[in-house]
């Protein structure tokens, strides 16, 4: 058996919050404000919507549709860096510069311009299912 020797007290994941970032737009009809946050999770810098987005598609859309998983594939596909890992959608911050401002560091900008515009874009989709 494959798992036979699994110990599931060695994985261990670490997971330290280094800053927030709350945007000036909420969820449709949710009264969820976007927030990102910018966590150091296994030694590798990830700025993640904490699982909201896929929370709010879940009341809108049937997630278990092929039609709306294609869909939502294609949206991740189209903005570079994003992936998804579970409900959380994320991209990985690299080179990170240890500097959370977003106006000074460039990557973290762009990487906050494009988490945002991806689910803005998935939020905006609910026109076509309502």
């Amino acid at each position: 058996m494959p798992f036979e020797n699994f110990d599931a007290d060695n994985l261990k994941v670490d997971i330290t919050e280094i800053s927030r970032y709350p945007l000036p737009r909420n969820y449709h009809n949710t009264g969820e404000q976007y927030e990102f946050i910018l966590v150091n999770e296994n030694r590798r810098i990830l700025l993640k919507d904490q699982g909201r987005t896929v929370r709010m598609l879940d009341k809108v859309f049937e997630l278990r549709e092929k039609d709306v998983i294609k869909n939502l594939i294609a949206i991740l596909k189209e903005y570079k860096g994003v992936c998804k890992e579970g409900h959380e959608l994320f991209i990985e911050i690299t080179p990170w510069n240890e500097n959370i401002d977003e106006r000074e560091n460039p990557v973290l900008r762009e990487a906050i311009f494009t988490l945002f515009a991806c689910i803005s874009f998935m939020d905006a989709m609910r026109i076509f299912y309502v």
